[in-house]
C-alpha cells in the first residue's frame, strides 16, 4: 500500500500534464504532418517556421512544467519539515 505524504501527491499531480497543454502538444502534432509540403499558400506565410515556434513554445512550457512540479515537492518536503 502506497502512502500518500505531501511529497508523493505533488509528484504524482506533476507527472500529469495540464488539459490545455495536452491539447496543445496534441495540437502541434496534428501540424507537424503538415511540415514541408510545398503548398504556395502554407509556403507564403512561412508555416514550417511557425511550427519551429509552436516547437519552441512547447518546449518552454515543458520546461515550467518540470520547475513547477520540483517548486512544489520543495514546498511539499519544506511544510513537511516546519
Amino acid at each position: 500500500m502506497a502512502a500518500h505524504t505531501p511529497i508523493a501527491s505533488a509528484i504524482a499531480a506533476s507527472s500529469q500534464p495540464s488539459f490545455a497543454f495536452s491539447k496543445l502538444q496534441d495540437l502541434r502534432a496534428s501540424f507537424e504532418r503538415l511540415r514541408g509540403l510545398q503548398i504556395d499558400a502554407l509556403k507564403a506565410m512561412g508555416f514550417d517556421t511557425l511550427l519551429d515556434d509552436l516547437a519552441s513554445i512547447c518546449d518552454a512550457l515543458t520546461e515550467l512544467d518540470r520547475i513547477n512540479a520540483d517548486m512544489g515537492v520543495t514546498d511539499s518536503a519544506l511544510t513537511m519539515l516546519l
